[in-house]
């Protein structure tokens, strides 16, 4: 079952004289029971494609569809299902729960937006639960977010978001500020969890031994557009676009002799934003001249795309 399409979405922001397409005509499909990851580089535009499926920023161009309703068509009162049916999980704990609310009271405020139906007793009993499915101390709920470790601050986050067993969970760079052993821990809390409720999961990251250890399908960006897109496996067993093969180079020990291989490329620059083809023209091994002339499609073969004149 298809849960979130969206079709040819488009933003573009204005910085003094230069406009810079933060999402360009994408198009993504996510699945019940998906665990999804969109990849690419710091200022790549994941976070703005996640602004927009929460109505954070209105597309320029577009449509964003969950199950059946677009979400941009429809008036806030008429979009209570949809809020219902997602949770989100950000980047930084400590500035995404509120300092002057014990632990209780931020859990459970989606419940109360949500559904006032259900008695003291219920509320508490349903957030002990899910308190236990993520291994916290019940003992946590009358403290405040500062009084809580890094790891206990992103737990109860994950709490909140999951309390309502929403059908997919959103989830912008959430373990980043974490240690190893503490997102190991949680990925692991967050698959059974998965596995028990059938939940979707969109991870927007940069750890690619993240993407590798648990998602089932992986979207690589690059400056707006979507340049590969596969199931995780076909993506680490043989990556297509250079853009690809170098993001995969960069993890310590993967593909040892392959990385030998690749070149060393610069960074990023705003004549990127501004190029008329191809983004990564200019670090780019690869180029030839109607890379530079043309944008590439992005093409469909053996089950996975790829946006590049080389395929």
């Amino acid at each position: 079952m298809t849960l979130i399409k969206t079709f040819h979405l488009n933003k573009t922001f204005k910085l003094k004289n230069l406009k810079i397409p933060a999402v360009e005509d994408l198009n993504i499909e996510i699945n019940s029971n998906d665990f999804f990851a969109l990849v690419g580089e710091s200022g790549s535009g994941k976070s703005t494609f996640l602004r927009l499926l929460l109505r954070l920023t209105k597309p320029d161009k577009g449509r964003i569809v969950f199950k059946d309703m677009d979400i941009w068509q429809n008036s806030k009162e008429n979009l209570k299902d949809f809020y219902h049916s997602i949770g989100v999980v950000f980047q930084d704990p400590y500035s995404s729960l509120n300092p002057r609310m014990k632990i209780h009271t931020i859990v459970e405020e989606p419940l109360k937006i949500h559904n006032n139906k259900y008695e003291k007793k219920e509320v508490k009993l349903r957030i002990i639960k899910t308190f236990n499915e993520l291994g916290l101390n019940s003992e946590l709920l009358k403290l405040y977010p500062h009084q809580l470790s890094g790891g206990q601050r992103q737990r109860v986050a994950l709490a909140r978001a999951l309390i309502l067993e929403p059908e997919i969970l959103l989830a912008d760079e959430p373990l980043s500020a974490l240690d190893i052993s503490l997102q190991a821990s949680i990925l692991n809390q967050l698959m059974e969890i998965r596995d028990k409720r059938k939940l979707a999961i969109l991870m927007i990251t940069h750890d690619l031994n993240i993407v590798r250890a648990v998602s089932t399908k992986i979207a690589v960006m690059h400056l707006g557009r979507i340049v590969e897109e596969a199931l995780t496996r076909e993506i680490f067993r043989e990556p297509l676009h250079p853009y690809t093969k170098i993001l995969l180079a960069s993890i310590p020990g993967f593909h040892r002799r392959e990385r030998e291989k690749i070149p060393k490329i610069s960074t990023e620059d705003k004549a990127s934003w501004t190029l008329k083809g191809c983004r990564f023209y200019n670090r780019c091994s690869f180029r030839m001249k109607i890379c530079q002339e043309k944008i590439p499609p992005l093409k469909s073969f053996n089950n996975r795309k790829v946006r590049c004149f080389l395929y």
